[in-house]
């Protein structure tokens, strides 16, 4: 019997793909490994406001997508809403046809919602530096993320705050081993205070958002039934205009010193153009992530984005150090601290595959309350329960003086007789 094992099939194939996109996305944005790992920032892609708005236009295409798929599925799509009583009334809770007022209400429910998440996921993209070496942001990340998945998503999603043996351990581990990590890096590390004092606090504050972010995803696309193509649709409008107002302000390198000065960069003048084929990659991999990592939460839940962007991690890792110590020839600065980093960013990767059931436990009753092991008893209870219902029918019948027939050797039949 196997211990441990993953449960990998089509669906967590699109979690390990979107993975491998994030990590691809993320090299592309800057050219020297050396100055990306150190503590500040550095000069980087995601500080160029053309590609972001050229990027937010692009966007503008799902609303090809969108419509397509309408046409192509519009029996289907109608035969949908029709079973759920149409989408305002879905959401409306309502048996009639829904008040203009209770439409507007609705509609602009979900545009706030699409707007933030939008503005949200910018900024992430934009402003948040993931140190691989030294990992003095992914704790952060990891802490600042989970705790509006574990308090807010309960509340916002009006579902039961419950959590089993194989969900809240794993949950226990990671908050230890990130408040550990924040501590060593406190005081073994001298950048960390010099560069991350009141950055520190902003960095949660992004993360905080970028989990409350994930939880109104899941509300758009769960409870408010909103298309996929949709919102990437919408979010490339809200993006297009907003970043050619932002145009008219700000060059390329003004751009990039303005969140020199916000942020406290450690190094200055670091600005840099970069090729051409950088920037198609960029931005081609950045409109397949932002559609991916929806279709992630829809399909699974909010929690299995945190594990994606851990996994991503690991994957970028070792390219990483290949690049770094073999191509680029540089040496690990801080033993420990590379140690210990590395091994807890394992560590945190493992234990969020093992709290969304992609990597199962078969040993101390880990894995009873999978949800595919619930549902499987679920099952073989409904069918215990036909079969004994059925034979209570017999007996009734049997008491009234009923026999069903059998099927004898010469393939006659008794008919059932009074």
């Amino acid at each position: 019997m196997k211990l441990i094992e993953i449960d990998f099939n089509n669906k967590t194939l699109v979690i390990f793909i979107t993975a491998v996109i994030w990590a691809a996305n993320f090299r592309s944005t800057f050219k020297n490994i050396d100055s990306h790992m150190d503590t500040g920032s550095y000069s980087a892609l995601k500080f160029d406001p053309d590609l972001i708005l050229l990027k937010n236009v692009l966007s503008c295409f799902f609303f090809l997508l969108y419509f397509l798929e309408l046409n192509l599925n519009k029996s289907a799509y109608e035969k949908k809403s029709s079973k759920k009583n149409s989408l305002v009334n879905s959401i409306l809770n309502l048996h009639q046809t829904p008040t203009t007022t209770e439409k507007i209400l609705f509609y602009l429910k979900v545009g706030l919602l699409i707007i933030s998440i939008y503005f949200i996921e910018e900024l992430y993209f934009i402003m948040a530096n993931n140190h691989i070496l030294d990992r003095i942001i992914c704790p952060v990340r990891n802490l600042g993320i989970l705790l509006p998945l574990l308090v807010l998503a309960p509340i916002l999603l009006k579902k039961k705050w419950s959590l089993y043996k194989h969900q809240y351990a794993p949950l226990i581990i990671i908050f230890m081993c990130s408040m550990s990590l924040i501590f060593f890096n406190v005081f073994k590390i001298k950048r960390f205070s010099l560069i991350y004092n009141l950055n520190f606090l902003f960095y949660l504050l992004l993360f905080i958002l970028m989990g409350i972010e994930m939880i109104l995803i899941k509300i758009l696309v769960d409870v408010l039934y909103v298309n996929i193509f949709l919102i990437l649709g919408i979010k490339g409008v809200i993006g297009t205009f907003t970043f050619m107002i932002i145009n008219s302000y700000y060059d390329k390198k003004g751009f990039f010193l303005l969140f020199d000065k916000l942020l406290s960069f450690e190094y200055d003048e670091m600005y840099e153009e970069f090729p051409l084929c950088y920037k198609f990659f960029y931005v081609f991999s950045l409109l397949i992530l932002q559609y991916l990592k929806i279709v992630v939460i829809n399909i699974f839940t909010e929690n299995h984005l945190l594990s994606l962007i851990c996994i991503t991690d690991i994957i970028f890792f070792p390219l990483y150090c290949i690049e770094r110590f073999l191509v680029e020839g540089f040496k690990v600065s801080n033993f420990a601290s590379f140690n210990f980093n590395t091994l807890i960013g394992i560590i945190n990767a493992v234990l969020m595959l093992i709290f969304n059931e992609i990597l199962e436990l078969k040993f101390w009753g880990l894995d009873k309350n999978l949800k595919k092991n619930i549902d499987k008893r679920q099952q073989e209870d409904l069918q215990s329960s036909e079969r004994h219902t059925a034979t209570e029918m017999i007996n009734i019948d049997e008491d009234n003086g009923y026999y069903y027939g059998v099927q004898n050797n010469d393939d006659t039949i008794d008919s059932a007789v009074e």
